[in-house]
């Protein structure tokens, strides 16, 4: 844990990996930098959904019990952890590849300068956050969900049909280069489709072999406390709104953890940023288990599309061989 408890080493290690995998893999369409930008999205989704929803059941990390963002569910994970990526991916890749196309002149993939890239990096780093909230949060999720009222599984959806429009319209007109395997064979077996292969097995195996109720997890949590302390804050635009300032350990709903393995089976007493939480059986294993399996099974056909069915990957200086 990083900058005062707020930054968990799986941001620092795990989401590179799911930014790199869906951008490369949506590059192939050789739709441009906007459509990619979304086609990316829809795939880093889909692969964090499945991380998602496996990750609060065993309790790798929890959330804000009453924080009135994260308060609509979907399994233990709120809608609005799959906005996030939904919104933050694609701006993230347009200032990636618009910023490199911009200091480079070269297409997406191709590399330029040791100083064009590092100003692309620290530009898409600086900017990707504020231009997330302002072109991408706000407008699809604020004032549908805080100013209109819809709830936040609405505002999801709606994201997701855009996306999917953007990208089937593009792809309806893509480039004959994105199609090589009308001509012949792909040489798409590589260590993209391995990890996305490895990445979709695994959370396919762990929810049906995985024993959530004899997890005992100790470390930092919501804090816990009195609960009658709440806090106030203003949100993306500008409303007052309020939480609890701590976890209230006797009148909370997080259904994915209890204290049922602690001494005594109820929270320690008093104020606690660390302490230990114990998780729960699924209340339906089978539907877990068909959730995960079917995520999995739409992440592996999407990513079998755009990994075997589309284009190569840029390379200024060498050609794949295609017959």
């Amino acid at each position: 844990m990083m900058l005062g408890k707020r930054l968990p080493l799986y941001i620092m290690l795990c989401h590179p990996v799911f930014n790199y995998v869906s951008n490369v893999a949506a590059s192939r369409l050789k739709l441009g930098i906007f459509p990619t930008a979304y086609t990316s999205a829809l795939a880093d989704c889909v692969s964090f959904h499945v991380f998602d929803i496996i990750a609060i059941k065993l309790l790798w990390w929890t959330w804000h019990d009453t924080d009135p963002t994260i308060y609509e569910r979907h399994f233990w994970v709120p809608f609005t952890s799959t906005l996030y990526r939904l919104t933050f991916s694609p701006t993230f890749t347009l200032f990636f590849y618009g910023t490199h196309k911009v200091m480079t002149g070269k297409r997406m993939l191709q590399a330029g300068s040791f100083l064009q890239e590092t100003a692309s990096i620290l530009l898409t780093g600086l900017l990707t956050f504020p231009a997330a909230v302002a072109t991408h949060f706000i407008p699809l999720y604020h004032s549908l969900h805080d100013a209109l009222g819809a709830s936040s599984e609405v505002c999801v959806l709606a994201v997701i049909y855009l996306y999917i429009l953007i990208v089937w319209v593009s792809d309806r007109n893509g480039p004959e280069e994105a199609r090589p395997r009308k001509k012949g064979k792909h040489p798409w077996k590589d260590e993209l489709t391995l990890v996305v292969l490895i990445h979709f097995l695994t959370f396919a195996g762990l929810v049906v072999f995985a024993k959530p109720e004899s997890i005992v997890s100790t470390g930092v949590h919501e804090p816990l406390g009195p609960c009658n302390e709440t806090v106030h804050f203003y949100n993306a635009i500008g409303q007052v709104v309020s939480k609890r300032k701590y976890l209230c350990p006797t009148d909370y709903d997080e259904g994915y953890m209890d204290f049922h393995c602690v001494h005594g089976g109820k929270a320690p007493p008093g104020v606690h940023h660390w302490y230990t939480i114990c998780g729960t059986p699924y209340e339906n294993h089978a539907e877990y288990i068909t959730v995960v399996w079917g995520f999995c099974l739409l992440g592996l056909a999407y990513y079998y599309n755009l990994l075997a069915c589309s284009g190569l990957d840029e390379a200024p200086n060498k050609k794949h061989k295609t017959n």
